[in-house]
Parts: C-alpha cells; sequence; structure tokens
C-alpha cells in the first residue's frame, strides 16, 4: 500500500508540472464550449425565433386594413416598418425596396379596401336574403404582397403560409363581423355571432417521442456535454506522453525494481487521470449552468438523477483513459502518440456528434457515428438532460464505455507484456 501511495504521489507530480497539458485539458474545453455555444445560439434563434423584415404600406383607412396591421405587429415573426425617413412609400417603391433585399417582404393595402370589402359583403346578403341563386357580380379587393428575388424557395414557402393562414383568419372574422351588421340592418330579430371565430378546431401540437430517441437539443445543452467529452478524451496526450517519457528516460524500469507491478502501475496512473477527468466534467457542467446565464445563454438543466451523471462521467473517464494507455503502450515515441492521438480524437469527435449535432447528419454518417465512444456517451447525457433519464436509461451506454476503456486496457497489457519480451 505504501509503494502505491508514492506511485500516486509520483503521478500527481508529473501532472503537476505539466502544464501545457493541464491548460489543454482544462482552459481549451472552457472556452470552447462558450465559444462554440454562443456562435451556435445565434443559428439556433434565427431558425427557431425567427424576425422577418417586413415593409408595411396600409393607405387603406378602415378596420381591415387596421386589424392586419396590428395583427403583423404583434405575431413575433415579422419586424415591421411602416415608413422610410418618414416617407410612406408607393407602390413602386415598395417593389423597390425588396427588390433590393433591404426586406424580405413587403405588403402593399390599397385604399378602400375596407369598403370595397363591406360592399361586396352588403351584395352578398341582400342576394342571399332574395332568394336569388346566382351570386352578385362582386369587386375586386386584395393587397399586394413582393417577396426578395434572394430568398430560398423553402422560406418563401413557409413565410407565405404563415402569412396567409394569419391574414385569411384577419379576413374571415370581418367579413363575418360584416355580414353580422348587415343583416341586422335588414332583419327584424337580433342576431350574435361573439364568440365565432375560424378557430372552432383546436389542434394540440406536441414533440412525438419514442423511446431512446432524443429531441433537439438547444445550444448549451448540446455543446456542454460534447466539448466535456472531447476534453477528457484529450487525456489521451498527456496519460500518453507521461508513459512514454517514463519508458524511454528508464524510470519505468527502475519502477519494476520496487518491486512494483504493471497493474499498479497502470492503476496509480488510471486514478489520477481520472480524478482530472471527473474535475473536468464537474468544471465545464458549472459553466453550462451558472456562466452560460451571464452570457444571455440558457442555463443547463442537470436532469433528475444524479446517480446517472456520477455514471455517465465515471464511464466516459474510464473510456478515454483506458484508449490512453493503450496508446501510450503501443506508440514508439510521443511524437507518434501525440499525432495519432489527437487526430484519432478529432475524428471520434466529428462522427460522434460533438462538432455537428446528429440530428443533422446524413443517415450513413450517423451509422458510422455509432462507433465513436463520443457517441455513447453524447447519447447518454442527451437522455438525462433532455428527457430527465435515470440510471436504468443510460446503462447500456455507460456499460459500452466501460467495455471499451477495459479493452483498452487489455490491449495495453498485451503489447507490454511483449514489449518486455522484445527487449
Amino acid at each position: 500500500m505504501k509503494k502505491f501511495r508514492y506511485l500516486l504521489y509520483k503521478d500527481y507530480l508529473l501532472l503537476r508540472r505539466d502544464v501545457a497539458g493541464l491548460m489543454l485539458m482544462f482552459l481549451m474545453p472552457s472556452v470552447l464550449v462558450i465559444l462554440m455555444t454562443l456562435l451556435q445560439q445565434s443559428t439556433f434563434h434565427a431558425i427557431t425565433d425567427a424576425s422577418v423584415p417586413l415593409l408595411l404600406v396600409n393607405n387603406d383607412q378602415g378596420e381591415l386594413g387596421r386589424t392586419i396591421d396590428k395583427e403583423l405587429g404583434s405575431s413575433g415573426i415579422f419586424r415591421v416598418d411602416r415608413q422610410i425617413n418618414g416617407k410612406t412609400l408607393s407602390l413602386e417603391e415598395l417593389e423597390k425596396e425588396v427588390a433590393s433585399s433591404r426586406y424580405t417582404l413587403g405588403i402593399y393595402i390599397p385604399e378602400n379596401t375596407t369598403i370595397g370589402i363591406q360592399r361586396n359583403v352588403a351584395r352578398y346578403v341582400l342576394a342571399a336574403f332574395s332568394g336569388e341563386e346566382v351570386l352578385p357580380l362582386l369587386d375586386s379587393v386584395g393587397f399586394t404582397i413582393f417577396v426578395d428575388p434572394t430568398a430560398k424557395a423553402s422560406f418563401y414557402t413557409a413565410i407565405m403560409s404563415t402569412l396567409k393562414e394569419r391574414t385569411q383568419k384577419i379576413e374571415f372574422e370581418y367579413i363575418l363581423k360584416e355580414i353580422s351588421r348587415q343583416v341586422k340592418e335588414i332583419s327584424p330579430i337580433p342576431i350574435s355571432t361573439e364568440g365565432i371565430s375560424g378557430q372552432q378546431v383546436y389542434i394540440d401540437i406536441r414533440d412525438a417521442r419514442l423511446k431512446g430517441k432524443n429531441m433537439i437539443p438547444t445550444p448549451v445543452q448540446h455543446n456542454v456535454p460534447a466539448w466535456s467529452l472531447f476534453a477528457v478524451f484529450f487525456i489521451v496526450i498527456s496519460l500518453s506522453g507521461s508513459i512514454i517519457r517514463e519508458r524511454q528516460d528508464g524510470s519505468f524500469f527502475r519502477l519494476l525494481t520496487m518491486p512494483c507491478s504493471y497493474t499498479d502501475y497502470l492503476l496509480s496512473k488510471a486514478i489520477v487521470f481520472t480524478v482530472v477527468a471527473l474535475i473536468q466534467f464537474a468544471l465545464i457542467f458549472l459553466i453550462g449552468v451558472f456562466i452560460c446565464p451571464l452570457l444571455g445563454l440558457d442555463s443547463l438543466h442537470l436532469g433528475s438523477s444524479p446517480f446517472a451523471l456520477v455514471v455517465l462521467t465515471f464511464s466516459s473517464a474510464v473510456a478515454a483513459i483506458g484508449y490512453g494507455v493503450a496508446i501510450g503502450n503501443i506508440a514508439d515515441t510521443y511524437h507518434q502518440s501525440s499525432v495519432f492521438g489527437a487526430i484519432s480524437i478529432v475524428i471520434m469527435a466529428a462522427i460522434g456528434g460533438v462538432w455537428i449535432p446528429t440530428y443533422i447528419m446524413s443517415e450513413p454518417m450517423k451509422k458510422i457515428g455509432m462507433f465513436s465512444p463520443m457517441r455513447w456517451g453524447l447519447s447518454g447525457f442527451m437522455e438525462v438532460f433532455l428527457q430527465d433519464a435515470g440510471l436504468k436509461a443510460v446503462l447500456p451506454e455507460s456499460g459500452m464505455m466501460l467495455l471499451f476503456g477495459i479493452v483498452c486496457f487489455a490491449i495495453a497489457v498485451t503489447f507490454n507484456y511483449r514489449r518486455r519480451l522484445d527487449v
């Protein structure tokens, strides 16, 4: 036991003296979490909380024009401007502004639009009460919408669908109200249309969930666990480098004369770097909970199962440390271990969903990503953060990472045994 304590102290001293490695393990992921979250937050809001610039010219002095103006302004979808430099534009000037891409949409409501609808409704009501089967000739009433020619087809379809839905709702409610007013003028029996609207059917929209499937995470929910895993796996460079340096300067063979078993040697390094990995997770999670809100981002919700988080973080650390130990025993030089370790970790991160969320990957890339340990860990964290999953739900991902770490340890022991035989 005393020899093991000395081994732990030795690895602690080696780690403390590796200033560059410590900065790589703590400073780099902290900066990356904040930077990548801020970058993705703007894109996330651009998709979910779009504010489309719209130029509205309302020449109608009636109720319909005022209602359309009010509805567009309160929709939360459009950023409505009504004048430019204090001037109300003509139809040609409005078209020019939209064609120059200064506005995505332009709406022109001509004069007497409300009066035109009132006349049409009056003719329709009179024809209905007189028993005429042929509808009367109605005046053409409408307004003009200009669309930025550079807008994508998908964007155009979505915006026009939203705009048509809102204008048709306004039109229906106004026509119903006008019919009621016209009928009151010719009918001795009072009628009321209060409470009647175009929203008679309530549509309940929910997120469809399948067991084990993830919802779309926010930038904070994605980046905090993703870059935590990336930071933990970057331990590989310091850990493998430590093993190779000790083997090259002869200190490893001197340790074996204590006598010290190779199992004790690996276990000492595993414990020290496991503590480092857990500190990394704690630091980055604290950044997500407390620092991100100060930067205008969402606060990270850690779920309702601390045991699931502990198991995931520990199994992630075991996987990363096992991988680092394997590289340290396979590589012959520090240069080999650092280059291979860095490149392999970057590849794991790329296919595992650290850089690009898996839900926007193609199906072939999703299948390839299933071979990345970072994908296993990220999937487990998503279940905890998004679905409040418990310990039982993350056992498959945790088990795969633990198995990966154990296999890597076994590979390390095998290569060390062969190397000692060669010597």
